[in-house]
């Protein structure tokens, strides 16, 4: 069985011992932990080490750090999600799979069918939401979030080694092409649109930026479900959904011409 995932401040694996105290306090109480269990502290940016509770009462718990370092369990592929501006509820759920599934950055942008866009400054919302999702599935880093950007930042500003703007109007054998071409990539842009989806001055523009124009099926997708469908899609191909152990590469002959 897995062990409990906390996330703390850097300085706090550098010694023998952390405390944890406050919010972090709260969430080991509530996994009944206590004298003598074991878990991970990581510190979101890709060290970890698992440790003992050897003392805990109502301001803190103290934890004896163990010198060696826990699995990894964050992908090879760095993957880079732009997603169009959502309804406030449909983009913190995206952030929140989004993390789950393994994405490391998240880009939020507007173009020319958005129409919904936050009420207010969010960003501190997004982050509580990336930290709770990292800390349940068991990443070891935590994905930044930025934007809301223009359209031409992410389509001509991005580097990312395969960069792919999911459209339903795309040639179906697309991704296809973009595996073939691109079998062992280790960076990837997946970019999705708003609820209306992209206009088709949106696609040609993103075409002669260079991106590679892919679907998901013959199905028309609400923004948030293809914002996970892709994702899951990039993993699967480029990074360790599915294998049993990490490792870049991707899967090759998982999807035929």
């Amino acid at each position: 069985m897995s062990l409990p995932r906390f996330l703390v401040a850097p300085a706090a694996l550098s010694g023998p011992h952390a405390v944890l105290t406050g919010a972090q306090l709260r969430h080991l109480r509530a996994r009944r932990l206590r004298t003598g269990s074991k878990l991970v502290l990581a510190d979101g940016a890709g060290r970890q080490r698992c440790g003992v509770v050897i003392c805990v009462d109502r301001h803190q718990a103290v934890i004896q750090m163990a010198n060696d370092e826990s699995a990894q369990r964050d992908s090879p592929l760095h993957l880079t999600l732009a997603q169009a501006l959502l309804k406030s509820d449909k983009l913190d759920w995206v952030i929140e799979k989004g993390t789950e599934l393994g994405v490391s950055e998240f880009v939020l942008f507007s173009c020319e069918r958005t129409v919904s866009r936050p009420a207010g400054d969010r960003s501190a919302r997004w982050t509580r939401l990336a930290h709770s999702a990292a800390q349940q599935c068991q990443r070891s880093r935590l994905p930044s979030i930025t934007g809301p950007v223009s359209f031409e930042d992410v389509i001509l500003h991005r580097r990312e080694a395969l960069r792919l703007l999911f459209w339903e109007q795309a040639q179906p054998e697309g991704l296809t092409e973009a595996h073939r071409q691109h079998p062992d990539t280790s960076s990837v842009l997946a970019v999705i649109g708003p609820e209306g989806g992209f206009s088709t001055a949106d696609a040609q523009r993103a075409a002669a930026a260079g991106l590679q124009l892919v679907g998901l099926g013959p199905r028309i997708l609400r923004a948030e479900t293809a914002a996970v469908a892709a994702v899951s899609v990039c993993q699967l191909l480029w990074g360790d959904l599915g294998q049993s152990s990490p490792g870049a590469g991707g899967r090759p002959g998982l999807l035929k011409a």
